[in-house]
């Protein structure tokens, strides 16, 4: 029973919104119509602008009043645009965004039917802008939570790492072997300026120091194992898609003196040398996934300089310098790097440059594998190889040559920052 009451008054309600359809789609034309030719100053003295339909084409928005009057037992209550406010209601619930309890406490533009008419509507208008505020004089007391920052195109990063390792042999041990500690570390600190459109600079300063104690050394306590202090630059203007026209430059040198085991002579000492260079080319900078980096500098011109502040004459004549603290060559470079994640928690970082005055040739490969057991321990696995036939025939090897080979496998601390 309750059932077909609800499925006639249900039928009832659509033949009476479908009727009055018609009717407020017409009035609503007329009252657009009305509002052109006001806009235009064309409209007449007995032309009225009524906004009472803003309700239908504003943000849907639930109407409790449009509920009250389509329900309500007085027929003088419920209006064409509560029929239609009904319709969407029924139809389209999910279409309807807010409810106008959410407004309560605020005036609604438009809130009632204006039946002034045009010319009165048009004057208080035209009185309201002569009474306007320019923004310029709008007091600041409001706060709208809006804040403006400068974009910063630098992006900083560092990591610090310090590794040890250990070995012990007892006197007995059937094998042999020397007991020794060792202990590397590293700060590496990068200012990456991009300003997404043109200009790139990448500054990056690396600084490692080692040392390694051995019983068979009787000479000194420890040796360094590991002495870097390395600033690289390089600023790059876009050209093309992955090209940029690149200027690139390297300063190195080392902190401590460097020994042989059971060898009183320094081979090399704090700017001892200095190599400094600057090169002019191209660098190839594509864009990869995942964090990958790669950049091939090819610089066709290329100045490099050495010099050996110390005075020990062995330092000299290891690096061919002897009666001189300066050379200085130009020539052509070529600068590879790169970092990939091989897998999860698994990086290769690969250094290398090659640079040829025609007369003689440097070049460094350096591999860096590293692997992360958790956020502050990793393992790392360093491989260098270095060519330079500019140091004498002494230093030549039977079967290297002029390559030289140092690997480093440490285990230890990590932290980025």
């Amino acid at each position: 029973m309750n059932r077909t009451i609800f499925l006639i008054l249900s039928m009832g309600l659509t033949t009476m919104m479908n009727a009055q359809s018609r009717d407020v789609v017409s009035r609503y034309v007329d009252s657009l119509q009305v509002a052109r030719e006001h806009t235009s100053s064309q409209a007449s003295p007995s032309q009225t602008i009524n906004p009472y339909y803003y309700q239908m084409f504003f943000p849907s928005t639930y109407y409790s009043s449009a509920a009250h009057g389509v329900f309500t037992l007085d027929d003088g209550e419920m209006t064409p645009v509560d029929m239609q406010l009904m319709q969407l209601y029924a139809s389209r619930p999910s279409a309807v965004g807010s409810h106008d309890t959410q407004y309560e406490g605020e005036q609604l533009l438009l809130a009632s039917a204006d039946t002034r008419p045009a010319d009165e509507i048009r004057s208080v208008i035209s009185q309201a802008k002569a009474e306007t505020v320019p923004a310029s004089k709008v007091g600041d007391d409001i706060d709208i939570g809006l804040e403006v920052k400068r974009p910063n195109f630098w992006k900083t990063s560092g990591t610090a790492k310090l590794q040890f390792t250990q070995n012990y042999f007892s006197e007995n041990w059937y094998s042999g072997g020397n007991n020794n500690e060792t202990m590397l570390s590293q700060i590496l600190l990068s200012a990456i300026y991009n300003d997404t459109k043109k200009i790139t600079w990448e500054n990056r300063l690396d600084m490692q120091l080692g040392f390694v104690t051995t019983t068979s050394d009787s000479l000194h306590n420890y040796l360094t194992n590991n002495d870097r202090l390395q600033l690289n630059t390089k600023l790059g203007v876009k050209a093309a898609k992955s090209w940029k026209y690149t200027v690139s430059g390297e300063a190195k040198t080392q902190f401590l003196p460097g020994y042989r085991s059971n060898k009183r002579d320094k081979f090399s000492a704090f700017i001892s040398p200095l190599d400094v260079s600057v090169s002019v080319g191209m660098d190839f900078n594509p864009i990869l996934k995942n964090g990958n980096r790669l950049s091939v500098a090819i610089l066709p011109l290329s100045y490099k300089m050495r010099y050996i502040g110390s005075d020990d004459e062995n330092i000299h004549r290891v690096y061919n310098f002897v009666g001189r603290t300066t050379q200085q060559d130009y020539g052509s470079r070529l600068e590879v790097n790169c970092q990939f994640t091989i897998v999860k928690n698994l990086t290769w970082r690969c250094r290398s440059y090659y640079f040829t005055s025609y007369e003689y040739t440097e070049a460094e490969l350096e591999n860096v594998f590293t692997f992360k057991f958790s956020k502050y321990i990793s393992s790392e696995v360093n491989t260098l190889w270095r060519f330079d036939d500019n140091r004498g025939p002494q230093h030549y090897d039977d079967n290297l040559g002029y390559f030289q080979f140092k690997e480093n496998f440490t285990l230890g601390l990590t932290y980025d920052f």
